[in-house]
């Protein structure tokens, strides 16, 4: 009973003292610690070993951990961001202007039938839509 008490203590004052880790430091802890604990269970007389056996295997695990996050950092294996190509840059698509008409308002749709479409309140440059065939064009000047 006792020994299953001080695993239990060790077992969560390491689960605690992990929490601010990466993840591949909690995970090299953790199977050092299991792997601290047996010894000590093994090889020591009593419960005060298998808890040092766990803190001592979960430092080694985390100390190669962060060691091995470092080295990998240092050698460019993790993504840090600069090397990220920017996004592609897509042009805008181009739309044929219509013809002005002899009408104030109105132009001459660029598409077949060239249908006469009102575009009073639009600005010269602006994009309308021929309601007939649906198709957009650029307002004359």
């Amino acid at each position: 009973m006792k020994t299953i008490h001080s695993l239990a203590v060790g077992l969560t004052f390491g689960a605690l003292s992990l929490s601010s880790c990466t993840p591949s430091q909690q995970q090299y802890a953790l199977g050092g610690g299991a792997v601290g604990a047996a010894v000590g269970a093994i090889a020591g007389n009593d419960d005060r070993d298998i808890v040092k056996g766990l803190a001592v295997g979960a430092l080694g695990g985390a100390g190669y951990a962060t060691y091995k996050d470092h080295q990998n950092t240092q050698n460019g294996t993790y993504n840090t961001g600069g090397d990220i190509p920017a996004p592609a840059v897509t042009k805008a698509p181009s739309y044929p202007s219509a013809t002005r008409s002899d009408l104030p308002g109105v132009v001459v749709s660029p598409y077949k039938p060239y249908n006469k479409v009102r575009v009073t309140g639009f600005k010269a440059g602006q994009l309308a839509k021929d309601p007939t065939t649906g198709s957009i064009f650029v307002v004359p000047q």
